[in-house]
């Protein structure tokens, strides 16, 4: 019996056979469980007998067939053809006379029969697939669909139907009369534009209907018998007007999307939802992105008590609402606009022509996440967001603000991201943000043309993470950070620094892990710039002009991990310059056109240390003896590049300029064994450093037992 279950029995005409379902392509995944991929044609598979039999537990054979040929043939297995359970045949067809295949898999629940260029399907295929749950005809080229589905038994489980992107302009009343049981019709990217003969007034049970992507001018009252609707998606079509009865409908819906259409007006009732049709914790998605909406006008009555009545209601539900109003034309927001909507917790308004955004801050008590991006607006009034207790994301990048208003922001005490990219803020000496989220929080004021910005003490409290990159910042003491006791990361890339010293940083000392400085003008960095970010790990001062550094620059950076000199103008490097730099692990210095690099005093480093060279002149004679120390363990500083080379100019794969071509390296003199001796004796050291302190560790124990022990004797002879 163990060999049954572990192989199948295929017919004796192997020879033949073995072509179309190759016996290593059938994998047994349960009992009468089977995966079959067949090439062309579904032949010479045989399951054990009493896969055939009738059993006590299901029967699953999953099918699939690949470069399907014209036609099955005559000689059909008519026994495995009813056990198959799941069918993909893939092929290049136009006709489908081939499927009489179909009235054998009388116990066929998943069909797909996608891709295959389809023009056409004769006859009534699926007629004898009772148990048929999903069927998939997407990507094909259909052009009509009369009189297809028609099934032996009514009601049959039909559930799921794709006819997605295929090529049908009509769709007769009758199409789906026979499939009541369907919940989920997907009907996009075809070319419908009439809807007139109302083709789903017997989709009763129907929960998902995809209509996106058409040529649909009016729904003509099509989805009004679908009281168990919840999705309906209508994106990328030509709809105008909704009308009345289509409106109605519209409360039971979880997701309506009619986004890139041709709407000019939108009417309150679009906003309104029935809360009787959904399930505790629903979100609603309303989506009306790109259309032609100039006003979003005030909630009618109706809308506004059918919501007060909800919330008095003794089944109430948790329902959160989603609307997306982005890229229109709305100039114009009414103060009650957002009344009847229920829990609203994301509004994107970006990309519109809004000026002022003046609304009933009580309607958006519930928003977390607000996007009023590439707008007009030129201020902010502390009105509309008194009630935004629970705004965690405010997106107001691409607007004409030149200040923040005072107490703005007073009550908004768990923003998480607050984006003001792309306005013409020039000075701040405030944020008036007082707290972020208890999380964290991050501001990003890039692309501003700031020069300065102080945040004074008892504001932007748990503020993490600060953009600061493409401003007009020239003086970098003018950035005032240092009472942001957890301010994590400071991005001033990209601005007009010229110098640093030891007055220019006004950072926090105790808190900053990572500060960018790249792409900036910086031609000198005097002692001491860095003392007072002891904590820091992460310095980037790439794409800058230095052209050497001073002893002293990187004082106390003792934790500092990962340091980027890349793109400067450093000819020559001397290691003794980054003495202070203990746990430094990875060193950018890639293209500095670099000609010396002096690695001596790196050889006592005690942490792996990657240094990128990548785009220098550093000599194949250089490059071979510093790899040949590390490779033999003398040294753990190891140079590397991103993009490694072949060839005779190479070392271990990294590029170099052959000797003879190169100036010799400054400190050449030092040979080999000089160098070995060196860090043979810091070894000796350390291991004596240590052994003292061990040693000193044993003695002070020792001495703190004999004075305990004196003791106790003082204390027996009293």
């Amino acid at each position: 019996m163990i060999q049954v279950y572990k192989l199948l029995i295929i017919c004796t005409s192997v020879a033949l056979s073995s072509c179309y379902c190759p016996t290593d392509r059938i994998r047994s995944i349960g009992k009468c469980a089977y995966r079959i991929h067949c090439i062309g044609n579904i032949r010479g598979v045989r399951l054990p007998n009493e896969c055939y039999e009738s059993t006590n537990y299901p029967v699953t054979v999953d099918v699939t067939v690949t470069d399907a040929i014209e036609g099955f043939g005559d000689d059909l297995e008519i026994d495995f053809l009813n056990t198959i359970t799941t069918l993909r045949i893939q092929g290049r067809w136009q006709h489908t006379e081939q499927l009489a295949i179909l009235m054998y898999t009388t116990r066929l629940k998943h069909l797909q029969l996608a891709n295959n260029g389809i023009e056409n399907i004769t006859g009534i295929p699926f007629y004898y697939l009772t148990r048929l749950e999903t069927l998939d005809l997407s990507y094909n080229s259909l052009t009509d669909i009369e009189d297809l589905f028609t099934f032996q038994i009514q009601p049959n489980k039909l559930r799921k139907l794709s006819l997605a992107n295929n090529a049908i302009e009509e769709i007769l009343g009758d199409a789906f009369c026979e499939l009541s049981s369907l919940v989920e019709l997907d009907l996009s990217y075809n070319i419908i534009s009439d809807l007139t003969e109302e083709p789903f007034y017997n989709l009763t049970k129907l929960e998902i209907l995809r209509l996106n992507n058409n040529r649909i001018k009016d729904l003509n009252g099509a989805v009004n018998s679908l009281q168990n609707l919840k999705h309906l998606y209508l994106r990328g079509n030509q709809i105008q007007n909704i009308d009345e009865e289509s409106l109605k409908i519209i409360k039971h819906l979880e997701t309506f999307d009619v986004s890139w259409n041709e709407l000019e007006k939108i009417k309150p009732i679009m906003f309104s939802r029935h809360w009787d049709h959904f399930a505790n914790h629903s979100i609603c998605k309303i989506i009306l992105t790109g259309n032609h909406i100039i006003n979003v006008p005030n909630a009618t009555s109706q809308e506004i008590s059918s919501r007060f009545a909800r919330t008095m209601d003794k089944h109430n539900v948790n329902i959160l609402t989603e609307l997306d109003l982005s890229v229109n034309s709305i100039t114009n927001i009414e103060y009650s606009a957002f009344q009847s909507l229920i829990q609203l917790i994301s509004l994107n308004l970006s990309k519109n022509k809004v000026i002022d955004f003046v609304v009933n801050a009580n309607d958006l008590a519930d928003l977390k996440y607000l996007n009023l991006s590439g707008n007009y607006i030129t201020q902010l009034y502390y009105e509309s967001f008194s009630a935004m207790t629970k705004l965690q994301n405010l997106d107001l990048s691409y607007n004409q603000l030149d200040f923040i208003p005072d107490m703005t922001f007073n009550n908004n005490y768990n923003l998480k991201l607050v984006n003001m990219t792309y306005n013409e803020i020039e000075k701040l000496d405030s944020i008036h943000i007082t707290m972020f989220h208890p999380e964290g929080g991050v501001l990003d004021l890039s692309n501003n043309g700031l020069s300065k910005i102080n945040i004074p003490y008892g504001e932007g409290l748990r503020l993490i993470t600060l953009f600061l990159h493409s401003n007009n910042i020239s003086d970098p003491s003018l950035v005032d950070l240092s009472h942001q006791t957890e301010l994590q990361t400071v991005d001033m890339s990209d601005n007009l620094i010229w110098e640093l010293d030891e007055s220019s940083l006004r950072l926090p000392e105790s808190c900053l892990v990572y500060l960018d400085l790249t792409c900036n003008r910086i031609h000198r960095i005097g002692p001491s710039t860095f003392k007072r970010l002891p904590r820091l790990k992460t310095l980037r001062l790439g794409h800058n002009q230095l052209t050497k550094l001073e002893y002293g620059s990187f004082e106390g950076l003792t934790d500092l991990f990962n340091l980027d000199l890349s793109y400067n103008r450093i000819a020559y490097l001397d290691s003794k310059l980054m003495m202070d730099l203990k746990c430094l692990h990875h060193l950018s210095l890639r293209s500095n056109d670099m000609t010396v690099l002096d690695m001596t005093s790196w050889y006592g480093h005690k942490f792996d240390l990657r240094v990128n060279v990548d785009n220098n002149n550093l000599t194949c004679e250089w490059l071979a003896k510093v790899l040949n120390d590390f490779n033999n363990g003398y040294t753990r500083v190891k140079p590397t590049v991103l993009i490694g080379g072949k060839g005779r100019n190479t070392v271990e794969g990294i590029p170099c300029i052959p000797s003879e071509t190169a100036n010799l390296i400054v400190g050449s003199q030092y040979i080999l064994a000089d160098e070995r001796l060196l860090v043979t004796s810091q070894k000796i050291l350390e291991a004596v450093r240590e052994q003292n302190y061990y040693f000193r560790k044993f003695m002070l124990k020792a001495m703190q037992e004999e004075a305990e022990k004196q003791a106790r004797k003082v204390e027996s002879a009293h």
